[in-house]
């Protein structure tokens, strides 16, 4: 059976992974039409951003779609580690930490620190040094409950049969080298699409997708851009927000795009 490719974008793929209902909706709407799921290594990034509440959009926030996947009071520490509450994290430690907390269970870390704060701190700073240990305790289990949902994710991706485009597949290919460099040039140049945005562009179209599923945000973000910057001679390929796709597969998406306006 020959199928044709639908692209998710990060923001549509997160209620997906969700199961939320406008993405129990997208995902069996494609399904039910034949369409393969497909997207890319960074919007899987993206994903984990969100988790660990990293990312610039505000999908990181307290009603983040992935709430879920994480236990309330871990989602709860990793939001006040972010806005930097000065109760938790004043001296920006968070960063430093990220990394290297897990070694702190390798090593008797946690016993050692408190036999140590006891030992050698000066009484008036041992408050503030207990403190600062009970901080780093909760800061290893929210990266321990973090590790856990990723691969949370990548399970419900593969259970749902989600292809994964990765970055060699496009740029050490024949296409690249033949069509897929000159794309990246054009929509450097002769577009208005955003940079950090051309990576999963390119993905898309490395994919053959027949449409670029994307949430529409207030200035109409791909959706507009992406479907009236793409010159004549660059491939076909119709970006769509969730609550016209309907509509574009009805139509055989002949149009460039589709966003909630119907304009």
């Amino acid at each position: 059976m020959e199928y044709n490719r639908a692209f998710l974008d990060t923001n549509v793929l997160v209620n997906i992974l969700a199961e939320s209902y406008q993405g129990q909706y997208l995902f069996e709407l494609l399904k039910n039409n034949n369409f393969q799921i497909v997207t890319f290594r960074k919007c899987i990034y993206e994903v984990y951003s969100i988790l660990k509440g990293t990312t610039k959009s505000g999908l990181a926030n307290k009603n983040n779609p992935l709430k879920h996947i994480l236990p309330p009071e871990i989602n709860d520490i990793a939001q006040k580690l972010f806005k930097k509450v000065p109760d938790i994290d004043k001296k920006g430690n968070t960063y430093y930490w990220y990394n290297l907390c897990e070694e702190w269970q390798g090593w008797n870390f946690f016993e050692n620190s408190e036999k140590h704060i006891e030992e050698y701190v000066k009484d008036t700073e041992k408050k503030e040094a207990i403190k600062l240990f009970e901080i780093q305790k909760q800061f290893v289990k929210w990266k321990q409950s973090l590790l856990s949902a990723f691969c949370k994710i990548d399970a419900i991706i593969k259970s749902k049969n989600i292809y994964i485009c990765e970055y060699f597949q496009i740029y050490t290919s024949e296409w690249y080298r033949d069509k897929g460099f000159f794309y990246e040039q054009e929509l450097s140049k002769n577009s208005l699409l955003p940079n950090e945005d051309f990576e999963i562009i390119m993905a898309a179209l490395f994919l053959k997708s027949k449409v670029f599923i994307t949430n529409e945000t207030k200035d109409s973000g791909i959706i507009w851009r992406g479907g009236l910057s793409f010159g004549l001679n660059s491939p076909s390929i119709s970006f769509c927000c969730p609550e016209r796709l309907e509509d574009a597969i009805r139509e055989n998406f002949a149009c460039r795009f589709y966003n909630k306006k119907r304009t």
